[in-house]
């Protein structure tokens, strides 16, 4: 096999990567506000907060309804008649506590409601895996509004979720990487001249673009077009391997793991598969009957977590009972995340370059050897906090 197309193009992307690294260093093109803050994941606290500040006519920025007026132009596909000028706008609306059979509650992640009732609903997902039935709760809710399902890359929503639902009739997927993108670059074209608005949306544009592993500098992309159509058969070809490609170092890499856990007496099953969703990292010491310390990613190769997991019952569907003791003592364990649950009463976000594996820094961690330094730092100090407690 003739391996020259594919070296040839590797080594342009290479090159065209390299000079345009210096160049961002020299124009702060890689400084982003909301990266250096960690919230880049944050479904709640950043994507959502600032896709509802934008589209609310009563917003900070100071333009009235024309970014909500450009995404019903753009995007909602019902023709509701919406009142842009008289409607409110609310963040994560509660609907009530979801009973037994997951037919009614939940939260609304945007919620934007006019004066004669018409309603926008988003449901938001960065990483966040579907609840069941959680697309049919909100249409439920709000029959003949307009229901978007918005993820990075416009995936449809699992079984589970949408049920009976019919995509492009009742709820329309809506991608960060094209959808919003383009929505968000019409927005900045409105206030050009606006520089606090202007950059507050460019850098969550640089954002966007950094979670759908999107280049940010407009030239570069160009130039990588264009490299890209030259040679489009071996493109074709890299992108197809990639996952594979992935995994495979995944696999390989669990190998060192799972050995550097058992040369510390510990336990380790490292069960990382991307094509799932809740694989991981699990470690645990021979005497321990409750609890396993967990590193798991939420969603297939995204937004890693790790803390203390509850061992399942007997068929692995839900936690197994322990002491409300042994529960209450892990949950007032310092820095816990609120949100913790029967499954983890104990958890933390793990911070990049570390949290997501659908990118290269998270590889480059792993052959340089800080992802298993940060595994072990982690698993230590878990040891250290859960010293005496009888897990």
């Amino acid at each position: 096999m003739n391996n020259a197309p594919f070296q040839n193009l590797v080594s342009q992307v290479n090159y065209l990567f390299a000079r345009y690294e210096k160049i961002n260093e020299l124009t702060g093109d890689n400084f982003n506000v909301f990266r250096i803050l960690k919230l880049e994941s944050s479904e709640v606290r950043m994507h959502s907060a600032f896709l509802a500040e934008l589209l609310n006519p009563n917003g900070s920025h100071g333009q009235k309804d024309i970014f909500l007026k450009l995404f019903i132009e753009k995007l909602c596909y019902k023709r509701n008649a919406f009142d842009t000028s008289h409607c409110n706008i609310i963040v994560e609306k509660y609907l009530g506590p979801r009973d037994e059979e997951n037919a009614t509650g939940g939260r609304l992640d945007i919620c934007i409601r006019d004066r004669n009732d018409h309603f926008i609903v988003i449901e938001n997902k960065i990483y966040a895996p579907d609840q069941p039935k959680q697309l049919e709760r909100y249409h439920k809710e709000h029959p003949n509004g307009d229901l978007f399902y918005l993820t990075l890359d416009g995936s449809l929503p699992s079984e589970s979720s949408k049920g009976f639902l019919v995509e492009g009739e009742d709820f329309k997927c809506l991608s960060y990487q094209d959808n919003i993108l383009e929505w968000l670059e019409a927005c900045r074209k409105e206030v050009a001249i606006l520089p606090m608005v202007r950059e507050a949306i460019s850098h969550y544009i640089n954002l966007i673009k950094h979670l759908t592993n999107q280049t940010t500098n407009q030239n570069m992309e160009q130039e990588l077009t264009r490299l890209m159509i030259a040679d489009l058969k071996a493109a074709f070809a890299i992108e197809g391997n990639l996952h594979g490609s992935l995994q495979q170092i995944s696999d390989d890499f669990g190998i060192t793991v799972e050995k550097a856990f058992n040369d510390l007496g510990l336990h380790c099953n490292y069960d990382v598969d991307f094509g799932r969703n809740y694989s991981g990292i699990w470690v645990w010491k021979e005497e321990w009957k409750y609890i396993r310390i967990g590193f798991q990613f939420q969603s297939k190769n995204h937004n890693m977590v790790y803390g203390l997991t509850i061992n399942g019952d007997e068929t692995w569907r839900k936690p197994m009972q322990i002491s409300s003791d042994l529960m209450n003592e892990l949950r007032s364990l310092p820095n816990n995340e609120k949100r913790n649950d029967g499954w983890w009463p104990w958890f933390n976000r793990m911070d990049e370059p570390y949290r997501d594996w659908n990118r290269y820094e998270a590889y480059n961690a792993i052959a340089d050897g800080r992802m298993l330094e940060m595994l072990i730092e982690k698993t230590n100090k878990l040891l250290v906090m859960t010293e005496g407690i009888d897990l």
